[in-house]
């Protein structure tokens, strides 16, 4: 009965436990996934919210700008008329007009009317500021849509906005509207105490703000991803301005480039959602408690019940199981019996059946090893005789082969009937003895390695900072002996200044310690050793200690010097690299503000790029060391000096007032000849100067300056030039049309213009040159500024193939119009002339489009020639053998010789038109132009003028006997299909 009666309380126990379980699950799934609905609808509504927000915000400022729109459209008239006629004409009230508009909309602070060049016409009512003089109009200029500027608050009361609106004669009227109407449009928002509402233009500044966090106007701040013009984003986010996490608007649906962004509190928006979730996690609480108490007191009464089950079922094995844990076993024996009555755990240590019951003495010392038998028989014949407790560690011996150490014990007794009795314990011990012996080793191997470790090993007492011990590496490199060692301290073989050091080192606790730190180490001659320390705390001879392994790193620390050294210098010159240069120039001490620290000395060596062909590299380097040392002394007394390879030096004054004399001392280590084994050399340089000039400039930026008015100066052949910030404007420039020129011929920008020369003896025109033209978004550019530059920047090859190749169309093009006679005349860079390829595109293009001879003619300058004048005498013999004819351009303007007239093989002479202007009135140019028309003709070569512009040169020309002429006079130049049509309304052209 009391077995069915268990089995039924523990089958109501699990009943009662399953269905509580099961029920407190139900509600703990309802209540959270409600907990959940309710936390994302309240978070769904406050997104809704600041949707809501930003798009009537967005609405409001789309109305607010498109009123002031129609306003500026609606002077746009009056503004042209005004310009027009004249500015302050009475004819058109313009500033009547602003002021109108300005009162109706106090929003506005002022309205300016600029022309189409950015210049200001007529500034409003006055209250822009005298800043606003010149105007950047916007790069995509149009009309029919408001322009809106940046935000622009530097030096101003309040912050404004520049409305911009191109009227039809392309001037521009610019209203400033005041961000304080922007502000009025987010005050009063339902955004909550720490919402935030915002209006940014289109690159993320902040044009008005308002709420937690507010005032950060004119700031720029990211926007999200995917926002584009009409399109609205949401995203949660954490405000970088005050760390709220909000539910973020961002709107930009009208046409303007306004943003709107609103933002909730989070916090805020879920605030009565925690107190909804801590009520229902209290319930829950409550519940699984109540759950909880109740199978808590059902369990206890289960457990009370087992609990005397298994106390009395575990109670028989605590004995077994306590002498199996600690390998013992229990003994007794009457005295002079045979037998020993053991334990099964005492008979399984030595080897026998693990049964309890009587075994023969003589088997248990048997079993004892040979050596140990003989000490543990007498040991035990002692006990048995004197009464003594009896206690032997010995070794036994194990059918198997097996060694095994037991300690024994045993103490005489009387049983119940009074006769002695010998009772006692074996325990294995054959664990503690391997450790002990291990230890030992380990000890000996120990004294081994300290010993015989090739590396210093030392103990030091923690307290005196004594040697306890030295091993012979420490002996034999440190010079003292070991009893020296043992009588001195560590601090005795450590530099005086670092003691504190020392201490502060031996009073860290941790481990491991630090051992990258490089310590320095004295001998006992006094030498020095840089060395590694690494260290372990131990117990030696009962003391705290530390064990030290010193690692000798000397040679290291030395090699990374160098290595530091090499990465600051250069190791021809030995000087500071321009790197560490800058550095140690940043590393001065902050100024006041507008005061000038430094002046910085690019000094850049002339013609020095022609010794190493000519003299050898070593008397290069010779003479760069020589000069090195030179300037070294001047920098002594200014400041660091380093070494730009290969042919300039930069040096500084730290008092920015000392410039003149680094000046000065500069030019005198010039002034006298740099020895070398070749001789004493002469070297000069170009030096430009530039200042510090701003407190925070970086050298490097100084530095830049200053090389940039070196090469000014090298451009201009001056000893000495100030740095200026037009030099950077036009390096900047010239870098831009350089990268707008290398996008020029893919982009199809170029075209060729072409201008006709006419024959004086029959006005016949008989050829055409090919002028180059470059058209871009504002314009032509001069030929006289980017051809240089295409130079310069390699280039004018691939342009000069293109104009060769164009060229060659145009002649196949008048061939088909009618004018098969006509020429086309090619200028060739010297640039291109050199190169050699001239002859071999000629050709190419001759086959190519099926040209006869004489269809082409090449015009080179006088330095095309004179540079390599052998390859230029091949390349002029190839042209025409081919059939290409040859002018020399420009004549008389380069410098000129008469060996290239006489050698080469030249078609005609080209009259610049400098000496052509105003031939009939200016006596100079008439005795050029009629010594070069008799030389010409002397060496039977044609002659041709270009640049006539007037009858009357015209007519001194035909005169003097020149051949044939061009210039506007005859025909400007035009596009190919403009100089057909005027060839087909000319009288007289070669057919």
């Amino acid at each position: 009965m009391k077995a069915t009666l268990s089995r039924v309380t523990a089958a109501s126990t699990a009943t009662v436990r399953w269905i509580g379980t099961c029920l407190g699950l139900f509600i703990s799934v309802g209540l959270i996934l409600a907990t959940i609905q309710d936390r994302n609808v309240r978070m769904e509504a406050a997104q809704r919210q600041s949707m809501a927000v930003a798009i009537g915000v967005d609405r409001l400022l789309h109305y607010e700008i498109r009123n002031l729109e129609r306003a500026l459209r609606g002077m746009a008239m009056e503004a042209d008329g005004y310009v027009a006629d004249f500015p302050g004409s009475s004819r058109w009230d313009l500033p009547g007009a602003i002021r109108g508009v300005v009162s109706r909309h106090a929003e506005l602070q002022d309205i300016d009317l600029y022309d189409a060049d950015g210049s200001v016409v007529h500034r409003g009512t006055g209250t822009s500021g005298q800043d606003e003089a010149v105007f950047a109009p916007p790069d995509t200029a149009g009309t029919g849509m408001l322009r809106v500027g940046r935000l622009q608050q530097q030096g101003r009361a309040q912050p404004v906005i520049p409305l911009m609106w191109r009227t039809p004669e392309g001037n521009w009227l610019v209203a400033r509207l005041r961000t304080s109407e922007l502000q009025s449009m987010l005050r009063g928002l339902d955004i909550g105490e720490q919402g935030s509402a915002g209006i940014l233009d289109r690159e993320g500044v902040v044009l008005a703000r308002e709420g937690s966090g507010g005032g950060y106007v004119g700031r720029q701040v990211p926007l999200p991803a995917g926002l584009a013009k009409g399109a609205t984003v949401q995203q949660v986010l954490v405000s970088r301005l005050d760390g709220i996490e909000r539910f973020a608007s961002f709107t930009s649906t009208s046409r303007y480039p306004f943003i709107v962004a609103a933002g909730l509190s989070k916090q805020e928006a879920l605030m009565p959602w925690w107190r909804y979730a801590v009520i229902a996690g209290c319930l829950l609480m409550l519940y699984w408690l109540g759950m909880f108490y109740l199978m808590r007191r059902m369990s206890l009464a289960e457990a009370a019940r087992r609990k005397a089950h298994d106390e009395l079922r575990h109670h028989a094995d605590w004995l077994s199981k306590a002498q199996e844990a600690s390998r013992a076993g229990v003994w007794a024996m009457e005295q002079g019996a045979q037998h020993v009555r053991a334990s099964a755990h005492a008979a399984d240590l030595f080897g026998f059946e693990p049964v309890a019951g009587m075994l023969p003495l003589a088997e248990f010392f048997l079993r004892m090893h040979p050596s140990d038998r003989p000490r543990v028989e007498h040991e035990f014949g002692q006990a048995w005789s004197s009464g003594q407790p009896f206690h032997s560690e010995y070794r036994i011996t194990l059918p198997d082969g097996e060694s095994r150490w037991i300690s024994a014990r045993g103490a005489l007794v009387q049983d119940d009937e009074g006769a002695p009795r010998m009772t006692g314990t074996i325990v294995d011990i054959t664990e503690r003895m391997a450790r002990q012996e291990a230890l030992a080793g380990a000890e000996a191997q120990f004294r081994e390695l300290f010993d015989l470790n090739p590396l210093p090993f030392w103990v030091f007492d923690i307290e005196s900072l004594r040697f306890m011990a030295v091993n012979k590496a420490a002996v034999h490199r440190y010079g003292y002996s070991r009893e020296e060692f043992l009588q001195m301290t560590i601090l005795q073989i450590r530099p005086a200044d670092d003691v504190q050091a020392v201490l502060e080192a031996v009073n860290q606790v941790e481990e491991p310690r630090d051992a990258s730190r490089v310590w320095v180490h004295v001998r006992r001659d006094g030498t020095r050793m840089h060395v590694r320390v690494h260290s372990s705390s131990i117990r030696f001879s009962g003391r705290d200690a530390r064990l030290v392994l010193a690692e000798d790193v000397s040679e290291r620390v030395a090699y990374e010097r160098e290595l530091a050294w090499r990465a600051a210098h250069d190791e021809t010159t030995g000087l500071l690299n321009l790197r560490t240069f800058a550095e140690q120039m940043d590393a001065q001490p902050e100024v006041p503000v507008g005061d000038v620290t430094y002046a910085v000395a690019y000094v850049q060596l002339r013609d020095l790029e022609f010794v190493s062909p000519t003299l050898g590299r070593q008397t290069r380097d010779a003479m760069i060391q020589g000069i090195a040392q030179r300037l070294a002394g001047v920098a002594r007394r200014h400041g660091p000096l380093a070494y730009v390879p290969a042919d300039a030096f930069v040096t500084a004054t730290r008092r920015a007032e000392d410039w003149n004399d680094l000046v000065d001392e500069l030019l005198a280590a010039f002034s006298e000849t740099v020895e070398s084994d070749s001789g004493n050399h002469r070297v000069e340089a170009w030096i430009g100067i530039a200042f510090q000039q701003f407190p925070g400039q970086s050298a490097e930026e100084v530095v830049g300056h200053a090389s940039l008015a070196a090469l000014q100066a090298r451009a201009e052949n001056s000893g000495t030039m100030h740095y200026s910030d037009s030099m950077a404007e036009r390096a900047s420039a010239r870098l831009a049309t350089i990268n707008r020129l290398r996008r020029a011929l893919p982009d199809g920008e170029f075209e060729l213009f072409f201008q006709p020369i006419q024959r004086l003896g029959d006005d016949v025109v008989i050829a055409a040159e090919a002028l180059l033209r470059w058209r871009t978004a504002d314009g032509y550019v001069s030929p006289a500024s980017f051809i240089p530059l295409s130079e310069e920047a390699g280039l004018i090859v691939p342009i000069g193939e293109w104009v060769i190749d164009k060229a060659a169309q145009a002649h196949q093009a008048l061939a088909a119009a009618g004018f098969p006679g006509i020429a086309i005349a090619v200028n060739v860079s010297a640039v291109q002339f050199i190169c050699g390829t001239i002859p071999r595109i000629l050709r190419d293009v001759h086959q190519r489009y099926g040209l006869p001879r004489g269809a082409m003619h090449v015009e080179l300058t006088e330095s095309a020639m004179l540079r390599r004048p052998e390859m230029a005498r091949a390349a002029m013999e190839e042209l025409q053998q081919d059939g290409v004819g040859i002018s020399i351009d420009d004549f008389g303007t380069g410098f000129s010789s008469m060996t290239y007239l006489r050698d080469l093989s030249v078609d005609c002479l080209k009259i610049d038109r400098s000496f052509v202007h105003q031939v009939h009135r200016d006596g100079r140019n008439a005795s050029i132009c009629q010594a070069l028309i008799a030389l010409g003709h002397g060496l039977g070569l044609g002659i041709v003028a270009e640049g006539v512009e007037d009858a009357e040169e015209l007519a001194w020309l035909a005169r003097h006997g020149v051949d044939s002429v061009q210039g506007f006079h005859i025909a400007r130049p035009a596009p190919l299909e403009t100089m057909i049509a005027w060839l087909s309304d000319a009288r007289v052209v070669a057919r």
